[in-house]
C-alpha cells in the first residue's frame, strides 16, 4: 500500500511539473500546407522572369523572418541569391513544397531559418528536430555538394516565455551540425541579446516579434564571415 501511494506521488509530481517531459512523444498535427498556395504561386511568376539561376545560387528560405529581410540583395552583394521566405512556415511546410524549393533551385547552399513557428503552435522540440532531419537527409539525397547553413530560432520580446524550449531545438541542431558535413550552424542570439538577458534596443517592429531594418544589420555582419565575405 505504501509503495502505491509512493508510485502515485511520483507519478503526480512528474506529470505535474515536467508536463514538457511527458508530451515530448507526442506529436502536433502540422498546419495545413496548402495555406502558402499563393505564396508559391507568386514565386512561380518571379521565377519566369529570371533566366538562369546559375551555379552558384544562395537560396534563402524559411519563414517570415527571410520574408521579411527585404535588403538581402544590399546586404550581400557579392553573392547570387534568392529569396524564397513564407511567413508563418513550419518546416513541415518545407518539406510538402520541397519539390519547389530545392531540386528546382538547385542551390549551391541553402540558408534556413525555420522551426521558431513551430514551437510556438505547441510542437516538441523532438518532432520539430524530426522534421529538421526528414529536410536534410532528402536535401542531401538531391544534392549531395550542397552547403546548409541553419539560422537559430532568435529570441524576440514577444515570445520570450517560450526562449527555453527554443534553446532546447537550437542545441540539438546545432550538435547535429558539428557532427555532420555540410551543415553548419549560426546562432543569432547575441545579435539582438545581451548576456545579461536584456534585449539590445532599436532592433523590433512593432509586433515586438520580427527584427527591424537595425536588426537585420546586425545579422548581416553576424553572418557574412560565416559566407567567406
Amino acid at each position: 500500500m505504501k509503495l502505491n501511494c509512493l508510485l502515485l506521488f511520483f507519478c503526480s509530481f512528474l506529470f505535474g511539473f515536467f508536463p514538457e517531459f511527458y508530451l515530448q512523444g507526442q506529436s502536433k498535427e502540422d498546419p495545413d500546407p496548402l495555406r502558402f498556395e499563393e505564396s508559391f504561386q507568386k514565386f512561380s511568376s518571379e521565377d519566369r522572369g529570371i533566366q538562369s539561376f546559375g551555379n552558384d545560387l544562395t537560396l534563402f528560405t524559411g519563414s517570415s523572418s527571410i520574408r521579411k529581410w527585404t535588403t538581402m540583395s544590399t546586404d550581400f552583394p557579392e553573392i547570387q541569391l534568392l529569396n524564397r521566405g513564407f511567413g508563418g512556415a513550419h518546416i513541415s511546410d518545407l518539406i510538402h513544397y520541397y519539390p519547389k524549393l530545392f531540386p528546382h533551385y538547385k542551390p549551391k547552399r541553402i540558408i534556413l531559418y525555420c522551426g521558431e513557428n513551430d514551437l510556438w503552435s505547441g510542437k516538441s522540440y523532438p518532432q520539430v528536430l524530426e522534421d529538421f532531419q526528414i529536410l536534410w537527409e532528402r536535401i542531401r539525397s538531391d544534392l549531395p555538394n550542397v552547403t546548409l547553413i541553419y539560422l537559430s530560432c532568435k529570441p524576440s520580446p514577444k515570445r520570450i516565455s517560450k526562449w527555453n524550449l527554443y534553446q532546447a531545438l537550437n542545441l540539438r541542431i546545432k550538435n547535429l551540425c558539428l557532427r555532420t558535413k555540410g551543415m553548419t550552424f549560426i546562432d543569432l542570439s547575441p545579435t539582438v541579446l545581451k548576456a545579461n538577458m536584456k534585449f539590445h534596443p532599436g532592433l523590433w517592429e512593432e509586433d515586438q516579434l520580427h527584427v527591424n531594418g537595425s536588426g537585420y544589420a546586425r545579422w548581416t555582419k553576424w553572418i557574412r564571415p560565416t559566407l567567406g565575405l
